[in-house]
């Protein structure tokens, strides 16, 4: 690299002072040769064994100038000054994040949410950043304190050593304390590896240490590929409503994040509004001092789930699918108008290591997260929602009356004994500690139990002798947590009952809800929550309910009914606008319906009456619907699954119980298209419950699960993640 001193020329810029050093070059504080703005000039260290480093540079560094977004850094112009590449760019007059945290969670839901904007649209140009962190993110804040621009630095520069076609030494880029698995493992970097990483820098925000901390890089690969996701609770209680977006977003397999960055700041956001608010300090963190800025432009707080991918592919295909780049859509998205304002380069530390070297590393360390064995066929537990999942168990298939799962947690009624294994850090189990199961154990205080259901942020509610018991996250008053079972006053003879963010239970032939409200799904009008069960109006003989999230849909007088969120169409009237009051569908004789995070299906009458056929609609990016496309449906639309008897939906996929087999489809299936795939080794299949990580089902006279079992899901005895039904090991 060419020696560069203050005073000194350097591609015709009048360097000035030097902002930052590290592994792969230096930043300097430059001005410009005739317009006179002073601009942060980076020097690039070449690689000398890889002939084709400048070529790659300079396309580099023409894709990273043609990105053109407000939270991104500009870059003006690049070249090669006697051997050394470097491109200027903006310079920002603030502060990056190194060293920032605990933050206080608005600033924090803030920041993701930039960021996350200017990372879909980077990954909608074709472009990943793939070394996202503290360092390579910088806040200013205006007079007041308050956030006003936040830039991300460094986009393109990690390709440089980590290019695809390009590379010739293989080699890894980018810091290990927020490395993806799937780099860490050699697999080509995607959009779901920046989310991975915004989420390891999220999490360091919010509780000040790293979600995998470690000394060594042997440790840090060790907490990527084998650890459970961290909890920001296990650093500050007050942050438990923020668990699940982090179990999710921090997923070892990229298909069980989030679809895009933004969807995992939108869930960031949602659960922060559910929970108690840790407040700013009176004056500005010391990492952000207050200084006069000029006008920036400004944002908005509130954040909306995207109704397509801006990618415009599958997000839960396996990452060596992208080996070979990924394709946008015609035209990319839409590019947001140019950003004006001052600017920061600093963040050039990059840690390298030989792909070789960090394999055999984990072969030497193991991984807990490895599938166990793989079925052809077998679908695969993917994506998690908010919501959970429960079924009612039609016939006596091995006495099982119900089954539910959400999250890192699983129950079963079993002869009208309740079982529950798994997670349970929020007391979810019900048996009165927060001790990790992976086996079943019983419920005590509950007896003559009917069904069971799951959900929420780790709640769980049980019918027994026909009154209604929750326990677990927000089901005590000011949704405290419990930990053993308690009755909910005022309903008696309840025959069915569904948890998600909002609870809602059939007493009596008609539905109540409550919780929280923030779409209208409890079906009480408008207002945030709803504190006490309060009666849905216009629905009489009520047989059966689903809530999940922000929506809530329910078969009442042989008719489906849906309201609340209706941003992608789940409701299922045809339109796109949330509805508070129940909406009537265009189904014949619905017999099941389950709804998640944005789409819904229902097990109802087919053309020519045939009975058993399964419809969805909403959200399709992930092939959730099971229509073999990714396009989204605004009414319902029948699949390929006839005679079911139950269906279940959870986030980015669904299954269901149809003549004796069960059946997958969306981010579940091994198929292509993500159309219904016929789970292998199961039959006489009654009941099935797709969780936030994991399907169950009964056949003939056991229980099985499958899919990821870090906190012990699968009740198989192990913390070993399968692709292939696991036998429930229940009490003798």
């Amino acid at each position: 690299m060419q020696i560069v001193e203050p005073g000194a020329t350097f591609a015709g810029y009048r360097v000035i002072s030097l902002l930052g050093r590290g592994g792969m070059g230096q930043v300097w504080l430059v001005e410009h040769p005739t317009l006179g703005r002073r601009e942060a000039l980076k020097i690039i260290s070449p690689n000398p064994s890889d002939p084709s480093f400048h070529e790659r540079f300079r396309n580099e560094a023409r894709t990273a100038a043609a990105l053109d977004h407000p939270g991104i850094v500009t870059v003006y112009t690049h070249g090669v000054e006697n051997g050394s590449p470097w491109f200027s760019m903006t310079y920002l007059d603030g502060k990056d994040l190194t060293g920032a945290g605990p933050m206080p969670v608005d600033d924090v839901v803030t920041i993701a949410g930039r960021v996350a904007d200017a990372l879909d649209h980077a990954h909608g140009q074709r472009v990943i950043h793939r070394d996202i962190k503290p360092a390579n993110i910088v806040v200013a804040r205006g007079p007041d304190g308050r956030i006003s621009r936040v830039t991300v630095l460094d986009f393109g520069i990690a390709r440089l050593v980590d290019g695809n076609k390009m590379t010739a030494t293989n080699l890894f880029v980018g810091t290990l304390a927020y490395a993806a698995p799937e780099l860490l493992t050699g697999e080509a970097a995607i959009p779901a590896s920046d989310q991975y990483a915004l989420a390891c820098t999220t999490f360091q925000l919010l509780t000040g240490s790293q979600p995998f901390p470690g000394t060594t890089p042997m440790a840090l690969i060790s907490g990527h590929v084998n650890s459970p996701a961290p909890r920001p609770s296990d650093h500050d209680p007050a942050l438990a409503h923020l668990d699940a977006v982090f179990a999710r977003a921090l997923a070892k397999r990229p298909g069980d994040r989030y679809a895009s960055c933004a969807e995992f700041a939108t869930a960031l956001e949602q659960a922060a509004a559910t929970g108690p608010r840790r407040a700013a300090p009176t004056t500005p963190a010391p990492a952000f001092p207050p200084r006069a800025q000029p006008p920036a432009q400004r944002y908005p707080q509130t954040r909306q789930p995207p109704r397509t991918h801006p990618l415009g592919y599958n997000p839960h295909t396996p990452a060596p699918a992208f080996a070979g780049g990924f394709t946008p859509p015609p035209g990319g998205p839409p590019r947001p108008q140019k950003r004006t304002g001052l600017f920061v380069g600093v963040g050039v530390g990059a840690f390298v290591l030989v792909v070789a070297l960090v394999v055999t590393a984990i072969a030497l360390l193991g991984s807990d997260d490895a599938p166990a064995s793989t079925a052809s066929g077998a679908s695969t537990a993917a994506s998690s929602s908010t919501g959970g999942s429960s079924s009612t168990t039609p016939g006596s298939g091995g006495d099982f009356e119900s089954i539910a799962s959400s999250g890192d947690s699983t129950c079963a009624v079993r002869g009208g004994e309740l079982f529950c294994w798994g997670g349970n850090q929020y007391g979810t189990l019900g048996d009165g500690s927060t001790t990790d199961r992976s086996r079943p154990a019983k419920v005590s205080g509950v007896d003559d139990v009917s069904a069971v259901s799951m959900g929420g942020l780790g709640k769980t509610c049980a019918i027994a002798a026909g009154d209604l018991y929750c326990w677990g996250h927000g089901a005590g008053q000011s949704g405290r947590p419990v930990t053993l079972p308690t009755k909910v006053s005022g309903l008696g003879d309840v025959s069915a009952v569904s948890v998600g963010l909002t609870t809602c239970a059939i007493s009596s032939g008609d539905l109540y809800c409550w919780g929280n409200n923030l779409n209208g799904q409890t079906g009480a009008g408008t207002g945030a929550s709803v504190p006490v069960p309060t009666r849905v109006a216009g629905l009489s003989d009520v047989t059966a309910v689903s809530s999940a999230h922000t929506t809530t849909c329910a078969i009442a007088a042989g008719s489906a009914y849906c309201w609340g969120n209706n941003a992608d169409g789940q409701v299922g009237d045809g339109t796109t606008t949330n509805r508070a009051v129940p909406t009537k569908l265009d189904l014949d004789s619905p017999t099941s319906i389950s709804t998640s995070l944005y789409s819904t299906c229902a097990v109802a009458d087919g053309s020519g009456g045939a009975s058993g056929t399964v419809f969805c609609w909403g959200e399709n990016e992930s092939g959730q619907l099971g229509d073999g496309t990714e396009v989204n449906r605004l009414q319902p639309t029948p699949i390929d699954v006839r005679g079911a008897t139950q269906v279940s939906t959870a986030g980015y996929g669904a299954c269901a119980a149809a003549g004796g087999s069960a059946y997958c489809w969306g981010s579940r299936s091994a198929l292509p298209d993500h159309a219904p795939d016929r789970v292998n080794g199961l039959s006489g299949v009654t009941a099935i419950t797709t969780g936030s990580a994991n399907v169950c089902a009964v056949a003939g006279s056991g229980m099985y699960c499958w899919g990821l079992n870090g906190k012990g899901q699968l009740g198989n005895g192990t913390t070993t993640t399968s692709n292939e039904p696991q036998a429930v090991r229940f009490p003798a």
